[in-house]
């Protein structure tokens, strides 16, 4: 009997596989290769995209319910969905999504190579851009719910700029 074994055997563990199985429990269910994908693409998220999973899953689910509100409210319009309607949506999305990138790896190149004046602007502006991002795909939703509550499209969003402007009047 080895040292390892002999050591997990003073906790209970009775073999090495089953001291593996207790670290990773998804290895009971067959789960932990979809496990790991999901690991390194939020690796991949906040490399890319500066981005912790928190603030990836809020965008994501700003993404989508966008598309689901857009679909519904087009069906209330009577719309046929087409796929050029659902390639634009994927065109918005594309577009933020490297805007997003972009800011964010420009600030890492130049803290990188301790030009902090350039990449305190490019931190700035990743952080602008991922809070524009979500104000414009909200206002998006806006109009869609209301259109969805048979009001017109601009009904919800005129009621709170007209009372967000109330307050500099």
């Amino acid at each position: 009997m080895n040292h390892f074994t002999r050591l997990l055997k003073t906790f209970d563990y009775h073999s090495v596989t089953e001291f593996m199985l207790s670290m990773a429990p998804s290895g009971k269910y067959g789960f932990t290769s979809q496990l790991l994908i999901i690991t390194f693409s939020w690796t991949v998220v906040d490399k890319v995209f500066g981005l912790d999973q928190g603030g990836f899953v809020a965008l994501l689910v700003i993404f989508v319910t966008e598309l689901f509100t857009g679909i519904w409210a087009a069906r209330v319009r009577q719309e046929t969905i087409s796929s050029i309607k659902l390639s634009r949506f994927s065109l918005k999305v594309a577009c933020y999504l490297v805007m997003i990138g972009v800011s964010y790896s420009l600030y890492r190149s130049f803290i990188k190579h301790d030009e902090n004046a350039a990449g305190w602007a490019f931190n700035w502006l990743h952080i602008a851009l991922v809070t524009q991002v979500g104000f414009e795909n909200t206002i998006s939703i806006l109009e869609n719910v209301a259109t969805i509550n048979g009001k017109e499209k601009d009904a919800i969003v005129t009621k709170i700029t007209n009372k967000f402007n109330s307050f500099f009047n």
